[in-house]
């Protein structure tokens, strides 16, 4: 029962931990972040087993935490308006061309960032960009000022 306990806890902390540090795709996460993560993933794996190293103990706590994964996407499905706080929500970073700098702030997104998601679509400019979206995912939606 406590490995059930401590994983359900390191589960909503690491969800939390994510979703502060941010909605980077892995491919566009710097050397540092892909390491911290490796290094968060050994720091979870003794906080959720503790002293207990068997074989059982690391299987409770992988089924502890796809049973959440798995409720979560339920609750998500089945309740809309928990989406926001279990998925995310999409942001508005560029409006008519023009860069939206506080929410690349926040999102900690550079225009450089969006020029390459731009041009990996077949946009050559950002002035091309009626609404660009920087989805919960970390992947990036735009729509051209010509509807395209």
């Amino acid at each position: 029962m406590t490995t059930i306990l401590s994983s359900a806890a390191v589960f909503v902390g690491l969800m939390l931990v994510l979703r502060t540090m941010g909605k980077r795709e892995l491919s566009e996460m710097t050397a540092f972040e892909l390491v911290m993560l490796f290094v968060i993933g050994d720091i979870v794996a003794e906080a959720v087993i503790s002293e207990d190293t068997s074989l059982v103990g690391a299987l409770v706590a992988t089924a502890t935490f796809a049973v959440l994964t798995v409720l979560l996407s339920w609750l998500s499905y089945r309740w809309p308006r928990s989406r926001p706080v279990i998925e995310g929500v999409p942001c508005l970073v560029v409006v008519d061309g023009v860069p939206d700098a506080d929410v690349m702030r926040r999102e900690r997104v550079t225009v450089d960032d969006l020029a390459e998601a731009a041009r990996a679509q077949g946009i050559r400019d950002l002035a091309e960009i009626r609404l660009g979206l920087l989805e919960p995912n970390g992947s990036f939606s735009f729509f051209e000022r010509s509807g395209r």
